[in-house]
């Protein structure tokens, strides 16, 4: 399974993919997938196969981190 870009504790802002973003949160695909239903308006839909820059933060900002993740901007 790929791992999203964390160094140091630091999360790289680039874009992801729902799995990345999942197993970033360690959750299966699914469980992921319905955490974001309350905010799939505000985040939009995905272009292709990944969340654009602007919707990984927006993401972000509405599920919050997870706790060992400070963000890298």
């Amino acid at each position: 399974m790929p791992n999203p870009e964390i160094v140091n504790g630091v999360l790289k802002i680039k874009p992801y993919s729902i799995t990345e973003l999942s197993s970033l949160y360690t959750v299966c695909i699914r469980t992921f997938k319905r955490w974001l239903v309350p905010f799939n308006e505000e985040i939009g839909a995905k272009c292709g196969r990944y969340f654009t820059i602007a919707q990984v933060r927006t993401i972000l900002k509405c599920i919050g981190l997870p706790s060992e993740v400070t963000l890298n901007d």
